[in-house]
């Protein structure tokens, strides 16, 4: 009975996620349709003993309702499908694809833990035999004791023998996880099938597809199936920025979808990502309020967790601390805050390319003062002072105008003045007396 209830509701799961019911003249259908079926499909994978075969079931579902037919292996490229059919179809495509992943590495948890119990078992019996073959020993002769002393030595070597196999079986074990992973689910499977479609979707190099609700989840697969495979996140991360480059201006979904998929890659594919990492920053100066704030969420768990290098950047998330938004500029002031906790003093190491990059911008000064204003708060130990004031003023014979040398000024005003500072401010006068005819270069280094 236990079974058959079982395969009610895995029949009814799967109707769920085939989504036959959706009018595909009523975009609100299928949009109500995504989170049904995202859940849908948990569901199996959760309930099914053999949720790879259901998932395929779903797959051909999807198939025949799109193209008509399942005995081609390969969809026709010339076939014509509704594009919210196609839109639930890659929905389906790229959460099955995810859910394998998981059930994979959820198997090999099972396998190592099953292997781990057993190895435990062996030695606990080992011992017990161990110690009932001392008992035996006590009551024999010298000889008797020898011997058991080389019973004891063998049964040492045999559970060592053991350990070893055991932990060659888990690398065995990991190795075959890593290959599936990167090989059989969108290398080699049935999803692989699809995926020359899906790319060809997700490009849209004629324009032909218009629907805002299928690029979104044809993209948005695509990035579920770059989480799984190395090799294949690595061959189209370009396709996935050039998309993210072409979104058009009143797409913000779009753009933001990519964004946070991008932080899943990054923190999965930290090698590969690191790369592009400046267009990610790019992102920061979107004109969608939603982008920005998505991105530097990203960027912020990026940074934190040591999976992005913040340096050569850092002047794009300076700049959030003016930002129109509310919540990005109190996002950036944490981001700073949490950074000047760290023992390495990121901050200080910063500012100098921080205060370049910002000064070669021709910001307004009111908000080029307020961001230094905020960042040099940091600055707390003499020593830091002192070399900071002597970088700075270092940078005063490469400034192309006197609004720039203006910004240094500024910026060694707010440091604190010790003995050492003076001193450095006397020996380095000549790299700077030019700019003292400027009234607002003579304010700050008189004050």
């Amino acid at each position: 009975a236990k079974y058959i209830i079982l395969d009610l509701i895995t029949e009814r799961l799967v109707a769920v996620a085939r989504g036959d019911w959706c009018d595909d003249e009523n975009e609100v259908d299928t949009n109500s349709w995504f989170c049904a079926a995202e859940q849908a499909i948990n569901a199996i994978f959760t309930i099914s003993p053999a949720p790879e075969k259901v998932a395929m079931e779903i797959l051909l579902g999807h198939q025949v309702a799109i193209f008509g037919s399942t005995e081609e292996e390969e969809p026709s490229s010339n076939a014509a499908a509704h594009s919210l059919r196609l839109s639930r179809f890659f929905f389906v495509l790229g959460h099955i694809a995810l859910k394998l992943l998981i059930y994979t590495e959820v198997l090999s948890s099972s396998v190592r833990r099953a292997n781990a119990a057993k190895t435990v078992k062996k030695q606990e019996e080992s011992a017990s035999s161990g110690k009932k073959n001392e008992d035996k020993d006590n009551s024999t002769d010298d000889a008797g004791s020898k011997e058991g002393v080389t019973s004891d030595e063998d049964e040492d070597d045999a559970i060592e023998a053991e350990l070893g196999i055991a932990a060659q079986a888990e690398a065995e074990t990991e190795r075959k996880v890593a290959e599936i992973s990167e090989n059989e689910i969108v290398g080699r499977g049935m999803i692989s099938l699809f995926t020359p479609m899906l790319l060809r979707v997700v490009a849209n190099e004629e324009g032909t597809y218009s629907s805002p609700v299928l690029m979104q989840s044809a993209t948005l697969a695509l990035c579920k199936c770059m989480c799984i495979s190395k090799s294949f996140c690595e061959k189209h991360l370009p396709l996935l920025f050039s998309v993210l480059a072409k979104a058009p201006n009143d797409d913000q979904d779009l753009r933001a979808n990519i964004v946070v998929a991008l932080g899943d890659l990054a923190f999965r594919f930290p090698n590969e990502v690191e790369p592009y990492t400046p267009k990610i920053y790019a992102c920061l100066r979107d004109k969608s309020t939603r982008v920005r704030r998505h991105t530097l969420m990203v960027l912020t768990h990026l940074i934190l967790n040591d999976m992005v290098k913040v340096k050569g950047n850092v002047c794009e998330i300076a700049l959030c601390l003016q930002d129109n938004e509310p919540r990005i500029r109190d996002m950036a002031r944490l981001l700073f805050h949490e950074l000047s906790k760290r023992t390495n003093s990121p901050i200080y190491n910063l500012l100098p390319d921080i205060v370049s990059q910002l000064s070669q911008l021709n910001l307004k000064r009111e908000v080029f003062r307020e961001i230094m204003l905020f960042l040099l708060s940091f600055i707390k130990k003499d020593r830091q002072n002192e070399m900071l004031m002597e970088k700075l003023i270092q940078r005063f014979p490469k400034c192309t105008s006197i609004n720039q040398k203006a910004d240094l000024a500024y910026c060694i005003a707010q440091l604190k003045v010790n003995d050492k500072c003076i001193k450095c401010l006397n020996d380095t006068f000549k790299l700077y007396k030019d700019a003292l005819f400027d009234e607002d270069v003579l304010k700050n280094f008189v004050s």
